[in-house]
């Protein structure tokens, strides 16, 4: 007993100074924040999310969430909007009519998180989230460093916390998403002297005759100030959100690579301190170069990967015919496609993203609805291929090619758009649980009832099948096998939604 005493106390000094050493908080060194988990399993396991772009700009309702810039551009610059939009603008609103005198227009009445949340879950996403800020500079939360806020002005709505706790209560996930790091350069300006630390470069609009109000009064929304203060206004804004939310994932646009890099260390110090006191795992993404990927979650605009990544990555997709409503063209995009995007995406360890856009009033567009009970019809019944799965030994095989843009400046890590669209019937993709493999052919083959799992005497000729199913029949489907690999028969009767998507359950021994 006398030497099982020291042995004890041993045992549990190591406890404590393990634990004491676990709940170390984060400083503002790469070093230490990198001790981070970048990929929470929640997070590797959801597979799919929702969140939408809504602001002052849905009022305008054209031209995309970058009306408010445009508006100030008289001339066209290439390969980038201008012009028109400035054109359009006056002609619609007059020479006078500025940006902010869209805020009193947007009124939201029929705004309604509760419905807006019951959707976003009805169509399968695991993690909700509201945009908290886009470019334009105006916040959907009650700032005290912002006064353009919507609840102060506009609809009078607190939409960042309303939409989380309706999020919250389901037991889901939620996020914020934050586009403010280009604010500073998004309205155009007299000069660029206020912006001498930032590498200057062809997103900068300089205008000896600048249009965009310069009163003092509205330098909070048009980002009047200098470089040093745009920046505590950034961490400011993130600071409030983190206090009162702590959303499970705070999604970053583009635009965080012009803040200084010891602003950036200093959110995610604030952000992952704040998420251990809340005991929560949370997430970041990159979306460039701006945080090291060891930290954070690589994220790609509306593309895939190459080929399976080792690491879990996430893209962006549009609900609707824009990221916000557009009136002049109201279409969304085809289920179909959208469960075919989601099987590639997962295939290959990615996570996938949709954003709806609600008209100005609260109203979700009836196509971006019908579009979200698509896919939900689908995830309902054959969700276990998509959910809480790993990818197989390879991503999938088939005929169409995707190719990578090399023009495409917007995606780095070797992201791929090309493509997309076009999945169809004679691709397959794999995902894993456990002892199952999910071969998802992407469609309803009426030309050809028998395919070829090539993998099975490739890759996978080691492994033994103990059953094939299909999801959604209860017919019992033809199999075997030879050096060519696995050779299915579809089942006679299509499945429900199987004309987006059809599942071969495959049970390993």
């Amino acid at each position: 007993m006398k030497s099982f005493i020291p042995f004890f106390k041993l045992v549990v000094v190591l406890f404590f100074v393990g634990h004491m050493s676990a709940q170390e908080n984060f400083k503002a060194t790469w070093e230490s924040l990198k001790k981070h988990k970048a990929v929470p399993e929640w997070f590797a396991n959801a597979k799919l999310g929702v969140y939408f772009h809504w602001g002052v700009y849905s009022v305008p309702a054209t031209d995309g969430e970058w009306y408010p810039r445009w508006m100030y551009v008289p001339d066209r610059h290439p390969n980038l909007w201008g012009g028109e939009v400035y054109k359009k603008h006056r002609k619609n609103y007059g020479e006078n009519f500025h940006y902010h005198d869209f805020i009193p227009m947007w009124k939201a009445p029929k705004f309604n998180a509760k419905a807006w949340v019951d959707m976003f879950e009805n169509m399968g996403a695991k993690f909700i989230g509201s945009i908290a800020e886009h470019h334009d500079g105006f916040s959907l939360w009650d700032s005290q460093v912002n006064e353009w806020n919507s609840v102060g002005m506009g609809p009078g709505i607190d939409v960042v916390k309303a939409i989380g706790e309706e999020t919250k209560k389901r037991g889901l996930k939620f996020m914020a998403t934050f586009h403010h790091g280009f604010h500073n350069m998004f309205y155009p300006k007299p000069d660029l002297s206020y912006l001498r630390p930032v590498t200057l470069n062809t997103y900068n609009y300089v205008y000896e005759n600048c249009e965009v109000p310069q009163d003092e009064k509205y330098k909070n929304l048009y980002c009047n100030m200098d470089y040093n203060e745009a920046q505590d206004l950034w961490l400011g804004k993130l600071n409030e959100v983190i206090e009162a939310h702590c959303p499970d994932y705070i999604w970053m646009d583009f635009g965080q690579r012009f803040i200084s890099e010891d602003y950036r260390k200093q959110f995610l110090v604030n952000y992952f301190n704040k998420a251990k006191v809340e005991n929560k795992e949370v997430v970041v993404n990159t979306k460039g170069n701006f945080f090291p990927t060891e930290l954070a979650v690589v994220n790609v605009e509306r593309a895939t990967m190459e080929d399976i990544t080792s690491e879990v990555w996430i893209t962006d997709f549009i609900l609707g015919s824009s990221w916000c409503y557009n009136k002049e063209k109201r279409t969304a995009i085809d289920p179909a496609q959208a469960i075919r995007i989601l099987a590639e995406v997962v295939s290959k360890n990615g996570v996938m993203l949709l954003s709806a856009g609600p008209m100005a009033d609260g109203t979700m567009p009836v196509e971006q609805v019908n579009a979200m009970e698509g896919i939900g019809a689908w995830m309902q019944l054959y969700g276990e291929a998509i959910y809480d799965t790993k990818p197989f030994l390879v991503f999938g095989e088939g005929t169409t090619v995707l190719k990578r843009d090399e023009a495409d400046a917007w995606n780095a890590y070797g992201a791929i758009k090309q493509g997309l669209n076009k999945l169809n019937s004679s691709d397959v993709r794999y995902t894993q649980k456990g002892k199952v493999v999910y071969a998802i052919q992407l469609g309803w083959n009426e030309k050809e009832s028998e395919r070829i799992l090539e993998v099975f005497a490739n890759q996978g000729k080691a492994l033994k099948i103990k059953s094939v199913s299909v999801l959604g029949s209860e017919e019992k489907i033809q199999w075997k096998r030879n050096k060519l690999g696995l050779i299915l028969k579809q089942p006679k009767n299509r499945p429900a939604e199987a004309e987006k998507a059809l599942v071969y359950k495959i049970v390993l021994k």
